[in-house]
């Protein structure tokens, strides 16, 4: 399995980061007043790298036999998975820009982002 673990980690991790600085990116463009930020090819890119990013950790997550019946912070991530996904949609997907979805994704992102690395529903406290 080590021939297949640390690579599809990586791979993930990768995506991962290219999501959350296109997310971010998007947003700043935005602020400032930039067109492309709703482009078509822009979205595409993003729901592939999201599309990747499932892949990949489904992947994972069938390969490590995680189980999110017993791990909280893995039922966490998926929660917080949801709302980022729903609230980034209805933040920049449908061709209109709302500041407080982005805002709420942003806080979503990070949480999954620290439960990823702590792998503990309440990040340590």
């Amino acid at each position: 399995m080590d021939w297949f673990y640390l690579p599809m980690v990586k791979l993930h991790t990768l995506l991962a980061w290219c999501s959350v600085l296109l997310f971010l990116v998007r947003g700043l463009a935005h602020q400032f007043g930039a067109v492309w930020v709703m482009d078509a090819r822009l979205r595409t890119l993003v729901f592939s790298s999201h599309v990747l990013i499932v892949v990949s950790g489904l992947s994972l997550w069938g390969a490590m036999h995680h189980d999110p019946r017993y791990e909280p912070w893995m039922t966490a991530k998926f929660i917080a998975l949801g709302i980022y996904f729903a609230t980034g949609h209805w933040a920049v997907g449908r061709g209109e820009f709302k500041v407080i979805g982005y805002l709420i994704a942003l806080i979503a992102l990070a949480y999954v982002m620290g439960v990823s690395v702590t792998r503990q529903a309440l990040l340590g406290l």
